[in-house]
């Protein structure tokens, strides 16, 4: 697994995690990276620092964002991600509650490696 770094973001495969709590994010990369080992994995913190992260990206495939549909929406990432391609998956309460749209994916909580492995195989396909 890789996190951003100058070497690596030629790579053609990138998938974003916006998540706060530290140890769902370094699950949810471990299993991007398990599915994809050539791909980098951009982890950020906020939706500010993910939209600097993506400054030099061209495209993202997929990305699991902490968040409810309204903020997210709301956001420029939101704007960074679509420009790029990104299929999103929101993790969520309100996320649950408002279900998978055309915009956007679900991932109901609590998840597992399992959940996280099928949703990358459904989105990619």
């Amino acid at each position: 697994m890789t996190y951003l770094d100058h070497t690596t973001m030629n790579r053609s495969r990138n998938y974003v995690v916006v998540v706060t709590e530290t140890l769902v994010a370094y699950d949810i990369a471990l299993t991007i990276a398990d599915y994809d080992s050539a791909a980098n994995v951009i982890c950020a913190n906020s939706t500010g620092d993910a939209e600097a992260m993506l400054a030099d990206i061209a495209s993202v495939e997929i990305a699991f964002v902490t968040g409810s549909p309204a903020h997210f929406f709301r956001s420029t990432l939101h704007e960074t991600l679509i420009k790029r391609g990104c299929r999103v998956v929101l993790l969520g309460i309100e996320a649950e509650v408002t279900g998978p749209t055309p915009e956007f994916d679900v991932l109901a909580q609590p998840f597992d490696t399992a959940a996280v492995l099928a949703k990358l195989q459904e989105l990619s396909s």
